[in-house]
């Protein structure tokens, strides 16, 4: 019969987390160094549809630490936030404001500034 034990040892360095994995096999020893990603960079609105004038909040996780990332509403410019030692932000409540068409879905384009990470998500205006 084969032992098998690991130990994993995980800490997490920006964007990354490194992974140090022994194994121990039938008394040979076996390491693994391992780079993860945290995962690709993500954005969110919150409520993601209602008329012109909703209160929203642009959340994003895993762009790079203290960086600003440029929030754009189809290719205008919204706003930007500054990310966390975790490469995470949340946006103070804004509305979602024109110009647009009285209904319809609006590309939201989050862009860190420094290390170019995007990710996009949409809104839906509704009449």
């Amino acid at each position: 019969m084969v032992q098998f034990k690991s130990w994993i040892i995980a800490r997490r360095y920006s964007a990354s987390a490194w992974v140090l994995v022994m194994t121990m096999l039938a008394g040979g020893l076996v390491y693994q160094v391992a780079a993860l990603a945290s995962g690709p960079p993500a954005v969110q609105i919150t409520p993601n549809s209602g008329p012109w004038g909703t209160l929203t909040v642009v959340t994003g996780q895993n762009f790079a630490p203290h960086e600003q990332v440029a929030i754009y509403k189809q290719t205008r410019a919204f706003f930007a936030w500054e990310t966390d030692a975790n490469g995470s932000f949340v946006g103070k409540p804004e509305r979602f404001m024109g110009p647009g068409p009285a209904s319809g879905i609006f590309t939201i384009t989050a862009i860190g500034r420094t290390s170019g990470l995007k990710a996009t998500t949409s809104f839906t205006v509704t009449p």
